[in-house]
């Protein structure tokens, strides 16, 4: 007995919600509620007008648009890294001075030349981290179908596994210290802030990556 494709299924509901005149926008909304994601189903729209009007999709400008999407996603990728680490390196150097580790000493610099760099560190990228991530989200609105872009995918797919990474990677140090019997107040708050930094670019991509329904 022969199996139809999922993708067949679409394109047919698509060809008879299209028949009933329902709208592009409707349709993306109920498709993605029971779980097809957007570049699917835009991908089958644009299958269904090129069957009906008996013509390719235009393509001029695609490339501009990708070349623009990877240039603000990868800035704002580096500027979240160098504010977040740099972030970092403040809650450290306060844990340092707060619960010094006689183990790990401090350098013995004065505070304020211990956060001078870490400090403009985050006053100049932080701002324009957030500049750049109010651009993405303007750009999203005067084209939604950026949100399905394979550069916004991978990028963030990217930022994904590296977040993962820094929270696995924490898990470890914090229970290989704990097991050897090393674990005090400084290490646990240092571990702490890795956890908190790096579990929260997991969480805020992920939510991102979900919201745009990039995932195929």
């Amino acid at each position: 007995m022969e199996t139809t494709h999922p993708s067949e299924n679409l394109g047919a509901f698509l060809r008879i919600a299209k028949g009933a005149n329902v709208p592009d926008d409707s349709l993306v909304g109920i498709l993605t509620a029971v779980g097809w994601s957007r570049r699917r189903v835009y991908r089958a729209l644009g299958a269904y007008y090129t069957d009906t009007l008996g013509g390719s999709l235009p393509r001029e400008g695609a490339s501009a648009d990708d070349a623009r999407d990877a240039f603000f996603y990868l800035l704002n990728f580096i500027t979240l890294g160098f504010w977040t680490v740099a972030l970092g390196n403040i809650f450290y150097v306060l844990i340092d001075r707060a619960f010094p580790d006689a183990a790990a000493p401090y350098s013995g610099l004065p505070l304020i030349d211990a956060l001078a760099w870490p400090i403009a560190t985050v006053l100049v990228a932080f701002p324009t981290f957030a500049f750049i991530a109010q651009r993405i989200a303007v750009a999203l609105k005067k084209r939604p179908d950026a949100a399905v872009s394979g550069v916004r995918a991978w990028l963030t797919y990217v930022a994904l596994v590296l977040a993962a990474l820094v929270v696995l990677l924490d898990g470890i140090w914090f229970l290989d210290t704990f097991l050897s019997g090393q674990l005090t107040l400084h290490f646990v708050l240092d571990s702490l802030v890795l956890l908190v930094l790096g579990g929260g670019v997991f969480v805020t991509y992920l939510s991102s990556l979900q919201r745009g329904g990039a995932a195929t």
